[in-house]
């Protein structure tokens, strides 16, 4: 006859709390500590933050309300730390790390707000002080998303996009970081693409219907100059960098430095024949500008 032994109440009790989580280094945290980290020619940005789940609460006008301050995150402040020089949504910020704050509004853009000193609790908010930068962020409507999150779902040579994502907003902050000057061309290679293009532009885009392309050397590097800026805010002489076969980026200068090599614009050159000409197309392919090579320009 088979005996069965009855489990002590106590061993019962013991074996159920070994099964529960415990305080210490095993607890669960409703908030799990995370971090994300991007290279944008030769720049690294690194944004380390803790990821509150959303559990089907109304976020923001509610758990975190209108125009009060507060840490994209959660226990400990958000950081963003730049190893170089970057520009996020035009405005400049030095090398450092930051604690980051934000400021939702219910209207217009929201306050991205780096301040000087990283290390705050999230609800020591911090007072105002030299040093802190104010960026305008506005947000947009997206999928849900459950978990907080930072991530960099675009990079493209020396820009990117930041995005911070938590239930269905989404605040996108545009990336630039200081471009590496490329390394020159032979001599002889720079020849070949010297000269005054006269472009035919197409109509409807924001730019003249004509102007002429003047490529010139510089500095042992090709430089071209258009008579308007490719963007609002750039001078109008550029750098063109290599980036491909008879193809160029153009390097952007603001206030006399190299701060953008534009992948969403390239100029392309057909040297065969007696005239040369070139193609100025938009990232997706388009040629919205066209020109043949009339003389030989003039050293800028």
């Amino acid at each position: 006859m088979s005996i069965q032994r009855r489990r002590p109440a106590g061993a019962a009790a013991a074996l159920l709390l070994a099964c529960l989580p415990v305080a210490g280094n095993a607890q669960i945290r409703g908030s799990e500590a995370g971090s994300v980290s991007q290279t944008l020619d030769g720049t690294t940005l690194t944004v380390t933050y803790s990821r509150p789940v959303a559990r089907g609460r109304a976020l923001f006008g509610d758990l975190v309300p209108w125009n009060v301050v507060w840490t994209p995150g959660a226990n400990w402040a958000t950081t963003l730390e730049a190893d170089r020089d970057v520009r996020l949504n035009g405005i400049d910020v030095p090398t450092g790390t930051y604690s980051v704050w934000m400021i939702p509004h219910r209207e217009g853009p929201w306050t991205l707000t780096l301040n000087p000193e990283p290390r705050f609790y999230h609800f020591q908010k911090p007072d105002s002080a030299d040093g802190q930068i104010h960026i305008p962020a506005r947000p947009e409507t997206g999928p849900h998303t459950e978990m907080l999150t930072w991530s960099f779902p675009s990079v493209n040579g020396d820009a990117g996009v930041l995005r911070f994502a938590w239930g269905a907003t989404a605040i996108p902050v545009e990336v630039l970081v200081q471009a590496t000057r490329p390394a020159a061309l032979a001599a002889e290679e720079r020849a070949r693409y010297v000269g005054r293009y006269e472009m035919d532009i197409m109509d409807g885009i924001g730019y003249p219907t004509r102007g002429a392309l003047e490529v010139t050397e510089l500095d042992g590097m090709l430089r071209g100059h258009l008579p308007f800026p490719i963007h609002p805010g750039d001078e109008l002489d550029f750098d063109l960098v290599p980036a491909g076969l008879d193809r160029f980026s153009p390097g952007l200068y603001q206030d006399g430095e190299l701060f953008n090599v534009e992948q969403g614009v390239s100029f392309e050159f057909d040297l065969r024949g007696a005239t040369p000409k070139v193609v100025m197309r938009g990232a997706e392919g388009t040629a919205f500008g066209t020109g043949a090579r009339s003389d030989v320009a003039s050293g800028r």
